[in-house]
């Protein structure tokens, strides 16, 4: 009986995967390029390095030197202080409101929202000594 739960249950997981595994969304002409529906939609090879802001939202740098900022519809909890995510499936593109990540050592899964562009501050320099 356990097992058959269990099977059961993996099917399920398998099914809900493959829902978001679909060739019928447009795929972005480049990386930041809009896909209809999906909003903004970033070229994972293109993405440099990640910054995570706070259970909300997430900095995404680009190898163009781009940067968007993907505001997350709720908080994910635990995103801080893990300080790290994977991409549930593997995709050559993370589009706005369509992709799902998992919280590294908490295993927590949190749907990413919006990506829109970000001007990172830069903070000057101090003088220099005399």
């Amino acid at each position: 009986m356990g097992s058959t739960r269990n099977l059961a249950a993996l099917l399920a997981f398998g099914v809900l995967a493959l829902a978001g595994c679909s060739d019928d969304a447009p795929p972005a002409d480049q990386e930041g390029g809009l896909a209809a529906g999906n909003g903004t939609c970033l070229a994972v090879a293109q993405i440099d390095h990640t910054e995570i802001m706070n259970d909300s939202a997430i900095i995404f740098f680009m190898k163009d030197g781009k940067t968007y900022t993907n505001a997350m519809p709720m908080p994910c909890p635990s995103l801080t202080m893990e300080n790290g995510f994977t991409y549930l499936n593997d995709v050559p593109q993370v589009c706005s409101n369509s992709q799902t990540i998992r919280v590294a050592r908490s295993g927590n899964f949190c749907e990413l929202g919006q990506f829109t562009p970000f001007q990172v501050s830069k903070t000057p320099e101090a003088p220099p000594a005399k």
